[in-house]
């Protein structure tokens, strides 16, 4: 090799990272905006899905848990009982057979969830992000 054969080599590793990082910087341009418009209420929207489940299921000493609250700890304003009213069997929702979620809505400590119970659109949740926990969206 001649001595400016090896510069040459190094220019085409240089000019293959510089074309690399490039692509890779505009798939981040691509991927970041789609991730933000359609994932950013992910972990809130899962925590009304698994929230609705236990609701579906009977688990209702689990869903209050949910709800922030517990059998051992009810929530000052809104015990367990009134809980069974809004969310139990006899409750105006009946028995939930099947449930969807609809949009969701950023704000700032949580996010607002809209839903179906039993193919009717209910009154919506608000998951806080911290600590986690599901209650009624402010109207």
């Amino acid at each position: 090799m001649d001595y400016l054969g090896g510069y040459a080599s190094k220019g085409l590793l240089a000019e293959r990272i510089v074309k690399v990082v490039l692509w890779a910087v505009a798939l981040a341009a691509l991927v970041g905006p789609v991730y933000y418009v359609f994932f950013r209420n992910w972990q809130e929207e899962l925590q009304a899905k698994r929230f609705l489940e236990l609701v579906r299921e009977g688990q209702y000493e689990k869903a209050y848990v949910q709800w922030g609250c517990s059998e051992e700890a009810p929530c000052r304003y809104y015990p367990f009982d009134e809980f069974l009213e809004d969310w139990g069997p006899e409750s105006p929702l009946g028995e939930v057979t099947r449930y969807a979620l609809g949009r969701s809505y950023t704000q700032p400590n949580g996010v607002i969830v809209r839903y179906t119970v039993n193919g009717i659109e209910r009154d919506p949740l608000f998951v806080e992000r911290d600590p986690p926990k599901i209650s009624f969206a402010p109207n």
